[in-house]
Formats: C-alpha cells, sequence, structure tokens
C-alpha cells in the first residue's frame, strides 16, 4: 500500500495571496510592504550616513594626531638647536612653519590653526596674572598716553599711503621704483584704506610678550609701557570687525559706518563694565569652593575653563577673545591662587604658543612672495619704519627715556595677529582686492618673523644712546684748565 504523504506548503503560500484577500485587507497588506521597504531604505541610509560620519571623524582624528606628531617631533628639534645659537626659538618654530607648509606635512591645517589660538589665549591669561590694582592704573597712563595716539597716527599714516581710491600714492611710489602693476595697492573707497590702516596700526602680543617674558622684562617700567599699548590695541579690534561686514554690503558709499560705529562700541565698552565688576567676585568664590575640594584635576579644568568662558563672553560682546583671557588673569592677579595657576597652565601655554608659530609660517604664499618680492621688501620696510617712527615720539612724551623709547618704538613696529585675522576676514568677505589682500597678509607675517631681530636691534641702539650719552657726560662734566704754555687738562668736578 502506498502512503500519500500530504505535500506541505511553502512558506510563500502559507500567506493567501492577494488575489484571495478583500479589497481593503489587501491594500493594507500592500502599504505595510511598501511601508516597510521604506524603512529599510531608511535605515539603510541613516547607517551609511552614520558610516560616513564616523569614517570622517576617523579620518579627523588621524589627521590631527599626525600633526600632533609631526609638531613634537617640530618642538624637540627646534628649541634645543635655537637655544644653541643663543637665537628666540619663535624664528625657528615659524621657519618650521614655512617649510612645513610646502612639503605638505601637514595634514589639517584648519583645525591646527584653531587649536593654537589657544596658545594666545593662555599667554594673555599669564600676563594678566602677573598685574597688581597699582600697576593695572600705570597701565592706563602707557595705553592712553603711547598706545591710543599710535593707533590713531598709524591708522592716518598707513591710509594716506592707500589714497585717493584707484590711484594710490603707494601705487605710483612703487610703479616708479619697481615698474610695479597699477592696480597692486589699490583700493576702492576712504573707509577700506581706513581699514588697512588700522589692520597695519596693532601688533603681535604674541611675539612681543613671549620674548619680553623669556627675557624676563615683563616686569619692567619698559615691559608694563609695551603690555599697555598691546592692550589697548586689543581694544581697537572692536572698530574693524564692526567696519568689515558693513563694508560688503552695496549701500557703503551711500551710508556712513561711524554712527553705528560708535554705537556699537559704547555698547560693548558697558559690557565689559559689567562683566568685570560682576566676575570679581564671581571668579574668586567659584576658586576658593574647587580649592576646597583639594581636587587637582578638578582646578586644572577650572582654570581652562576660566580662560575660554570669558574669552567667548567677551567675544560675543564684540571684543577679542585675548582681552577676555586677559581680564580673566587680571581679575586673579591678586589672589592666593595665582601661583599655582601659573604653575598649571605654564605647559599649555609653551606647547600651543609654538603651534600657533609654525601656523603663522604657514600662511605664507611663496609663489606670490618670489613673484612680488621687490614690492614686499618695500612694503614691509616701510610698515616697520613708519612705526618705529611714531611710537618712538609718542613714548617720549610720557616720562620714558629716550632708550626706553626707541626699543618700544622698534619692538612694536611689527604687524600683529589681529591684523593677520582682520585681513583674512576681508578676503572671506571680499572687502579688498585678492592680490593685495594675500600680499598685505605676506607683508605682516614676514613682520612678526623679524621681531626677535627687531628686538635685538633695539638692545643694540639702546646701548649706543647709552654710550653716547655717558660721554656727553663727561666732557659736560670737564673744565679745561690751561698752563703758561698753551696746553690744557681736563679736571672733573
Amino acid at each position: 500500500a502506498c502512503v500519500v504523504q500530504p505535500r506541505r506548503r511553502s512558506r510563500a503560500s502559507a500567506s493567501p495571496s492577494l488575489s484571495r484577500l478583500g479589497l481593503g485587507e489587501a491594500a493594507a497588506r500592500t502599504t505595510m510592504i511598501r511601508t516597510t521597504t521604506r524603512r529599510g531604505r531608511r535605515a539603510f541610509r541613516v547607517r551609511a550616513g552614520v558610516g560616513v560620519e564616523i569614517a570622517s571623524a576617523v579620518e579627523v582624528i588621524n589627521d590631527l594626531g599626525f600633526d600632533t606628531l609631526t609638531f613634537l617631533g617640530v618642538t624637540v628639534l627646534v628649541v634645543p638647536a635655537f637655544r644653541v645659537v643663543k637665537a628666540s626659538p619663535i624664528l625657528g618654530f615659524f621657519c618650521a612653519g614655512v617649510v612645513l607648509n610646502q612639503f605638505g606635512l601637514i595634514r589639517n591645517l584648519t583645525d591646527v590653526k584653531l587649536l593654537s589660538e589657544w596658545g594666545i589665549l593662555f599667554l594673555l591669561f599669564e600676563m594678566g596674572l602677573e598685574l597688581s590694582l597699582s600697576r593695572l592704573k600705570a597701565l592706563a597712563k602707557f595705553a592712553f598716553g603711547i598706545g591710543l595716539p599710535q593707533v590713531l597716527l598709524s591708522t592716518l599714516a598707513f591710509a594716506a599711503f592707500e589714497l585717493p581710491p584707484n590711484g594710490a600714492i603707494g601705487t605710483r611710489i612703487l610703479q616708479f621704483l619697481f615698474n610695479s602693476r597699477p592696480d597692486l595697492v589699490n583700493i576702492r573707497s576712504v573707509d577700506e584704506a581706513i581699514v588697512i590702516g588700522a589692520a597695519l596700526s596693532l601688533s603681535s602680543s604674541a611675539f612681543v610678550l613671549q620674548l619680553l617674558a623669556e627675557k624676563g622684562e615683563l616686569a619692567t617700567r619698559f615691559g608694563s609701557a609695551t603690555l599697555g599699548i598691546l592692550l589697548l590695541q586689543d581694544i581697537a579690534v572692536v572698530p574693524l570687525l564692526v567696519i568689515l561686514p558693513v563694508l560688503e554690503s552695496q549701500n557703503v558709499v551711500e551710508q556712513s559706518v561711524w554712527p553705528m560705529l560708535l554705537a556699537e562700541s559704547l555698547k560693548a565698552l558697558g559690557g565689559l563694565g559689567i562683566l568685570s565688576l560682576g566676575g570679581k567676585y564671581l571668579i574668586r568664590r567659584i576658586f576658593e569652593f574647587v580649592a576646597e575640594s583639594r581636587s587637582s584635576e578638578a582646578f586644572v579644568a577650572l582654570c581652562l575653563l576660566t580662560v575660554s568662558g570669558t574669552s567667548l563672553l567677551t567675544q560675543w560682546l564684540g571684543f577679542s577673545d585675548t582681552l577676555g583671557a586677559f581680564l580673566a588673569g587680571a581679575l586673579l592677579a591678586e589672589t592666593n591662587f595665582r601661583t599655582q595657576i601659573e604653575a598649571d597652565i605654564r605647559p599649555f601655554r609653551g606647547l600651543l604658543l609654538g603651534l600657533f608659530f609654525v601656523t603663522t609660517g604657514t600662511s605664507i604664499d611663496m609663489q606670490l612672495l618670489i613673484r612680488e618680492w621687490p614690492n614686499v621688501l618695500s612694503l614691509l620696510a616701510g610698515l616697520i619704519a613708519i612705526k618705529t617712527l611714531i611710537t618712538t615720539a609718542l613714548a617720549t612724551r610720557v616720562g620714558l627715556t629716550f632708550q626706553e623709547s626707541v626699543r618700544i618704538g622698534l619692538l612694536l613696529s611689527q604687524g600683529g595677529e589681529f591684523g593677520f585675522v582682520v585681513f583674512s576676514l576681508a578676503n572671506r568677505l571680499g572687502v579688498l582686492p585678492l592680490e593685495l589682500n594675500k600680499l598685505l597678509i605676506i607683508v605682516v607675517v614676514l613682520s612678526m618673523a623679524l621681531t626677535p631681530l627687531l628686538n635685538d636691534l633695539g638692545r643694540k641702539a639702546a646701548g649706543i644712546i647709552d654710550e653716547r650719552s655717558e660721554t656727553k657726560e663727561v666732557v659736560r662734566d670737564c673744565h679745561v684748565l690751561y698752563t703758561h704754555n698753551g696746553h690744557g687738562c681736563c679736571l672733573f668736578s
């Protein structure tokens, strides 16, 4: 006998076909299938997107890791080598940046530049910690007695070089000396000339203060005067950041920016005053609370939070972030935590500031520098000469000796990192002609690289002036006594 096995239905045939279902049930089943398919595709796209983001994040981390390794290697080589030849490591970091950029050894330059700016914040924070209330009052005398007129006069001098629009005096001079192109130094309005002049009037806080710290001259009268001028220049960045977005609009010729500039500056100054008064009590109470926990990790984290928080607040008010870092340090200068804070942030400051000097060297367009080197050298010499003369003349009027005035004039004759920031912002907004913008950035960066040499030149010039003044004193105090045969001898009183 044969046993007939019942045929098993497959899983596919087990479910009733759509043709056997009612219209409503069939429609519901079809909708469910489509919904499931869409969800699957959406989930696949989400998983694919997450995969791409993870891959991008891993790539960024790998690039930063490679750049960090490169920078640490540069630090290990540059600092001892330049100490041996008795040169400033700043110049070594700058040259390393030029070389690394030419060989493409920095993979993620944008993120590295953002990280390096923390070095300036820590430097200004540490400078603020060194100040007492009496020294802050002394800085105000130098800031408003030298810094303010220096910014104004330098701005006018450099702006005059750019005027008149579409036919600048500077263009004619360069064309006469080097047969330069007539469109090389060419601006479209008076406001653009003022922006360029104000940007060039600023000096480099990072380079100058680092040199003074290395030489131990920050506590001297010469160092105090230099710091006061630099702080005033940090405040002067506010009008530049207000003007630039306005110049981008098409109505800049029809309406003046100065009323809005005045209103924004007054508002920012008021906010800065409120921040100073409130922070004086709030920051100290927070540090006392954290210090009671006796946790070194929490204390270091609070230091980093203080620097970043005050920097963001002042930036929100329209000031530079470095001014906020300096203000935070000044508020903590007369507390019992100053020594511990300095010890905690010094390693961060040293490494990140070196990274800033490296990234500064990467900003040079070597092709443009080689092609326009006569014009670059002429503009560089003019920048240093004009700022040296103006600053030296002003410094002698506030009680500084001529030797100190000459040193300050040469030390602050370079362009600054904020001028570099202003030109970079102007480049993004399209405010200035592209090639002129690149040329000005090269001039500013090269002048910053010359800061150690300018400092040494100022020292030598001050020494020569001292020797000549001593010689004049000797001659003035000498009384000549003539003998009967016409010979004389010198008697000192």
